[in-house]
């Protein structure tokens, strides 16, 4: 094997580590309607798990509940229905700010026939409304490969 091939061959180039203004992650495109010949029609543009967005929510999500978990007053009983609804409620949450973070476009959505831009209000009241999109935009968001290519 020649060097150009060993560096066509290569599965990560390790340069990219060090450019620190350079972004190594990708966007990943969920489609969440399609027309009738099953063709992308609208759908959530997402970063993952390396990016600057779903950083900073994991960060401030688990701030919050480092915070919590030490103040007495604020310990959550699970053992008691009222405690473990209260936890569910915790985790779906964190879920949503989860999705809100990563989702950086909107391809395919509209208003009035102009595209929209993602914001914190939109995607939460689109993902309360239809919550299977938001499941989508999670397990897309967990499959690594998903934004890696060759």
């Amino acid at each position: 094997m020649n060097n150009a091939q060993m560096i066509a061959s290569a599965g990560f180039d390790i340069s990219l580590l060090n450019d620190g203004n350079k972004a190594v992650d990708q966007v990943h495109l969920v489609s969440v309607l399609f027309d009738e010949d099953g063709a992308h029609k609208a759908g959530f543009d997402i970063v993952s798990k390396n990016s600057d967005q779903y950083r900073a929510v994991i960060r401030e999500t688990s701030v919050v509940a480092i915070k919590r978990s030490v103040q007495k007053s604020k310990q959550i009983d699970a053992k008691t229905d009222e405690g473990a609804a209260e936890l569910y409620d915790l985790a779906e949450n964190r879920n949503m700010k989860i999705a809100i973070a990563v989702v950086v476009g909107m391809p395919g959505f509209v208003d009035k026939g102009v595209p929209v831009q993602p914001s914190p209000a939109l995607l939460k009241a689109i993902f309360e409304k239809m919550p299977s999109w938001q499941e989508k935009v999670l397990a897309a968001l967990e499959a690594d490969g998903n934004f890696l290519t060759v």
